[in-house]
Parts: C-alpha cells; structure tokens; sequence
C-alpha cells in the first residue's frame, strides 16, 4: 500500500535536543548553532525517529520495487522475494550514518532553522538517487557478503524551501550532511567546500519530482510536483529564487579544549560564497549505537 510523502510529525524534539545560537551579521549572516543531548530524554523520542526515518526510506524502496510493478505478483513466479529486501538497514555503519545525517539535517531545517522570514520545508528525501548503494546492495544480496564499504551519493545532500501564500517557492536551502563516530576536520571542509560552489539552482531539483512520484499520488505531492516544476521554468526563464546555505556536523566525539569544533562567530575558511550560511554541530557522543539501534529496527518491521 503506498503512503504520502508528507513526514510523519515529530513531537518530542525538544525533549531530546538542547540548541545554543549564535549570530553574526557584520558582514554577511551566519548562524551558529550547537546541539547537544539533554541529560533527562523521553523515551517515545526514539519511536518518533524510528517512524520518520523508516518513512523518509521509503521512496527508495519503491523505487526498487517500481521495475517489476507491471508484472505478474511475485507469487505467482514461484517466489516471495523483494526487490527491496536489505534497503537500507543492510547496508554499513558508513553508508547507515550517512543517511542519518542528512535526515537529521532535515528535521533540524524544518523545525529549528526558521525565522520571520523562512518557513523551510523539506518536501522529500533523495535516497532513491543512490544508484551506488542500489547496485551494491544487489551484489551484497547474490553473494552474502554484507561487509562491503558503500561510496557517498552524489548531487545535493538535502534541499529545502519557503513557499508563499500562493504556494510558490521563494527561496531554497542547500544542505550538506556528514556523520561522523568521532571527529572529522576533512568532513567539516568538504561540507564548506560543496556549499561554496556558484550554483543557482539545485542540481537534483528534477530527481526530487520524481522522488515525490514514488510515493502516493495524492495533494501533499501534487502540490509539491507543480510547485518545483514551476520553479525550474521561471528559473530557466531567469528569475533566479534566492538561495541560502547549511552545513549539518555530527559527530560522536566532543572538542576538550573549546566548546566547539566550527567557529561559532565567523563562516569556515572553506565558505567562499557570499550567501546566508547556517553551521549546525551537533554533539552526539553515542552516534554509532543510535544509528545502529534505529536501522536495526527495520530488519524487523521488513
């Protein structure tokens, strides 16, 4: 049974996250903000996650499903077997904390990256684009070696959008996303190195229309589908729609000499664009065992 592609709500954010901002507007914006855990977390939290998590995989999995969908039922060939068997908790830790990340870097987007101004929303995730992990998990599956290493996905990470009254989009948010267990300067500069690049438009905006397709075709998707057609046909007609730029760091390890890895006041040496810049660290000292734990969860529901 197919299901929208609107994300399952989360209620209890603030029972788990503690945020500090900063900003600093002398030249261009930068925001700053540092996450941590809080000490006293409510355990539904985790339920939560798992939902939306397992929600924003399951267009991929459609998408693997989608090739044999005009056949037969698989039964009637004499087998019960799943084109989207093992997607995506059978994949490894570096490819699971991957996608972790740049759901993360959703939530954070939708839920706490917002002023007067920007209302950001996140209309689908892009995982059906990870050929690689689609061609690797295929070959982990015909020769039971589940220990292959998976190549990070190409294109954007994550995008977001404000849309107006009329539901046309005003501005877009480009996201870079790293997870780390410990700590990775390199991580930090290739997220900063990405984002610098001079690109008006995003690059998977089309890949995105068709991520909305592989879940239900109902108004939360057809709403989004036109929104972004239009948007790539004024932009190809030069009405650029302003961007703006993330960077979302987690890692499981915290800095002992200061409070924070990225500065929390100046944009990275690696920025060079001259747009609006948010610089999200999130300190998250048992990293591995929670994307574990939640993934994990899929073998069972599958």
């Amino acid at each position: 049974m197919e299901i929208s592609a609107e994300h399952p709500r989360i209620t209890l954010l603030d029972s788990w996250l503690n945020l500090e901002k900063n900003c600093n507007t002398s030249s261009r914006i930068y925001y700053h903000i540092l996450i941590h855990e809080k000490t006293d977390i409510n355990s539904n939290i985790w339920d939560e996650l798992f939902t939306y998590i397992n929600h924003a995989h399951e267009g991929a999995r459609q998408a693997l499903r989608a090739p044999l969908e005009d056949s037969l039922h698989p039964l009637q060939h004499n087998t019960n077997e799943d084109p989207a068997f093992g997607y995506p908790h059978k994949l490894n830790d570096t490819a699971l904390k991957g996608f972790f990340g740049e759901i993360i870097a959703g939530i954070v987007a939708e839920y706490y990256v917002r002023n007067d101004e920007q209302k950001w929303e996140v209309p689908v995730y892009l995982f059906r684009t990870h050929i690689v992990a689609f061609q690797q998990l295929e070959t982990m599956k015909q020769t039971d070696s589940w220990e292959r290493k998976i190549v990070g996905r190409t294109g954007d990470d994550g995008l977001a959008f404000t849309r107006d009254e009329n539901g046309h989009i005003v501005s877009w948010l480009a996201c870079e996303a790293k997870c780390t267990g410990n700590h990775s300067s390199t991580l930090v500069q290739d997220n900063h190195l990405k984002l610098s690049q001079d690109v008006n438009r995003p690059v998977d905006l089309l890949r995105m229309i068709d991520a909305l397709k592989d879940y239900r075709d109902d108004e939360y998707s057809r709403k989004w589908i036109e929104a972004l057609r239009s948007y790539w046909w004024e932009d190809a007609q030069n009405s650029p729609v302003e961007r703006f730029d993330f960077s979302m760091y987690i890692c499981g390890q915290c800095p002992r000499k200061k409070r924070t890895w990225i500065s929390t006041n100046t944009p990275h040496s690696n920025y060079t664009a001259q747009r609006n810049l948010t610089c999200v660290e999130f300190h998250l000292a048992n990293v591995d065992t929670i994307v574990n734990n939640l993934y994990k969860r899929m073998e069972n529901n599958s």
